[in-house]
């Protein structure tokens, strides 16, 4: 079970052990410090923190490899063994604990030995092999003082020379700068009151000692921030930092952190389902956010008692039913665009590019669902727990005098967001592609900078109109074949649309090839079949095109 640990969960289990016993000391300010220490000439990752020490026999007992102390366990609290089980494999050559105790301090080591893992046997002061040694003189050495309550763990690696500060699983994987910073706060969406996390000097190329601020702080310290509650007891937090839309600029307080938005669930104050980077601007349109999401963060905070569990290593949540499917952000898209704020539906309509021709290609694509019969449809607004009702049937009976259902409704035309920079097209995975459809969000994004709009507006302006404008004409050109293109790929979506609802012709699978960008990148791509409807809307545009300067004017 070791070797499987996933080991990035290391610091997370390290660290939620530090707070657990810093913060049981009520009324007493907890402190948590990552700190270098240098071991003659390599450095090694400690992690230090207040609350009651450990007794000698305590010590021993902890570093038992699936042993706990002053815990509740549980499936849905500790399962007595994270922290060794999640360090081990990164830390073979051994974990060096010390505790101070009523002003003695005792040392554990343990690691891999011979191929097993456990306790490092030494020699104590009498000759004797023992797993605990008292370590009252070597912990001052170092600057510990055991007049205090504190325990400390050291991480050794996998090798002698090894730094564990700025390389912790020896390259396999490698580890980027803010490594460590990522892995606290990435992680904890929220701290204990009343504790302070701290990366000393030298960690994470700090200068100075750092207090951290956790990001349910930081993102409430920002203008354009809000926590919406639903009535399914869920807090979703909204954050906008205009900082981060530029990538030119660093933030000032934290030039040590990562710059980007992210989205991701909260459980009990811990972060899963973590996306940012490439994978959130790639994800953001399914949760209503086509355009800056580089700078926007949404957090689902889901309630303490919400149906969910953490799997057994507590990478991600599943729910607690017979399948125990895994937790995704993804099954909240719905909510999450249900519950927008004011502010952030303002902030993304102004960052939204339009053009006339729209207002034509949806009142077609609208016409097209209503002639075709497409019911309206929208995804659950969050996952369901309840089991389908019996059937009932003094119900049924109740049922017959009930007037008629309501009448058909038609399903309304996707918002359509043109894409004309290049690094939105990139964002949504669209380089060579034309278009994606979000169904979480019912959008529908056209990339206006594929072949099938660039090569067709080329191939117009070259047509020979003497007598015409000349910039005229190559406006008239872009136009004609961006509207075709979007109508191209817009009717091939209603096309789409219809099949649904008919699970013995169009499955799941079926549908999810007909609504991927590949299917919609054919519909666009298929300028022979719209040469009449590219050639028509170019006549069209060019009767508003003025002459051609006179010789004489254009000189």
């Amino acid at each position: 079970m070791i070797e499987r640990c996933p080991k990035t969960m290391m610091i997370r289990e390290l660290l939620k052990n530090a707070m657990e016993a810093a913060a049981a000391e009520t009324g007493v300010a907890g402190r948590v410090e990552f700190s270098p220490l240098n071991l003659g000439e390599v450095t090694k990752l400690a992690i230090w923190n207040t609350g009651r020490g450990l007794t000698a026999a305590e010590l021993d007992q902890m570093c038992d490899i699936a042993s706990s102390i002053r815990k509740e366990t549980g499936l849905d609290r500790n399962f007595g063994m994270g922290a060794k089980v999640a360090a081990l494999p990164s830390n073979q050559l051994g974990m060096r604990y010390r505790s101070a105790h009523e002003g003695t301090v005792h040392e554990v080591v343990i690691g891999k030995y011979d191929g097993v893992y456990g306790r490092l046997l030494r020699a104590d002061a009498e000759g004797a092999m023992a797993g605990v040694l008292p370590a009252t003189e070597a912990a001052a050495a170092e600057g510990r003082d055991a007049a205090g309550e504190w325990t400390e763990v050291v991480l050794m690696g996998n090798d002698e020379q090894q730094n564990t500060v700025t390389d912790p699983y020896n390259g396999n994987p490698r580890s980027p700068a803010a490594w460590l910073y990522e892995a606290v706060r990435g992680r904890f969406f929220r701290f204990p009151a009343n504790l302070d996390i701290v990366f000393c000097r030298g960690i994470a190329g700090l200068r100075d000692d750092r207090s951290l601020v956790s990001t349910a702080d930081s993102l409430a310290a920002l203008e354009q921030y809000e926590a919406v509650r639903t009535p399914e007891g869920i807090v979703i937090h909204y954050a906008f930092d205009p900082r981060l839309v530029d990538q030119t600029v660093r933030h000032p307080s934290m030039p040590w952190a990562s710059n980007e938005g992210r989205l991701a669930l909260v459980h009990r104050d811990e972060c899963y389902g973590v996306l940012r980077g490439a994978l959130w601007l790639k994800e953001s349109p399914s949760f209503g956010i086509p355009f800056l999401a580089r700078g926007i963060s949404i957090l689902i905070e889901l309630p303490d008692d919400y149906p969910v569990l953490t799997d057994a290593y507590r990478e991600f949540l599943r729910y607690r039913n017979d399948r125990q499917d895994q937790v995704k952000p993804n099954d909240f898209a719905a909510l999450v665009v249900k519950h927008q704020p004011a502010w952030l539906i303002e902030l993304l309509a102004s960052a939204m590019p339009d053009a006339d021709y729209l207002d034509d290609v949806l009142a077609e694509m609208s016409l097209l669902l209503e002639e075709m019969g497409v019911a309206l449809r929208r995804p659950g607004q969050a996952p369901r727990f309840a089991p389908p009702r019996a059937p009932d049937p003094e119900r049924e009976r109740e049922r017959e005098g009930e007037p008629e259902p309501p009448p058909f409704k038609a399903e309304k035309p996707p918002a359509i967001l043109l894409l004309r920079n290049s690094a939105d097209v990139s964002e949504r995975g669209l380089t060579y592609r034309a278009a994606a459809y979000y169904p979480e969000t019912h959008q529908l994004h056209v990339n206006l900078l594929y072949p099938a709009v660039t090569d067709v507006a080329q191939s117009l302006a070259s047509w020979e109109r003497p007598e015409l404008d000349l910039e005229g004409v190559r406006l008239a050109a872009q136009l004609a074949a961006e509207r075709s293109m979007v109508a191209r790929v817009a009717r091939s979506l209603a096309y789409g649309l219809a099949k649904r609802g008919r699970p013995r012709e169009w499955a799941d699978g079926h549908l999810r090839v007909v609504f991927s960008s590949e299917a919609l990148t054919l519909a666009a791509d298929d300028i022979r079949t719209g040469q009449a409807e590219i050639e028509a809307i170019f006549n069209e545009a060019l009767k508003a095109v003025g002459p051609a300067a006179a010789p004489d004017e254009a000189a």
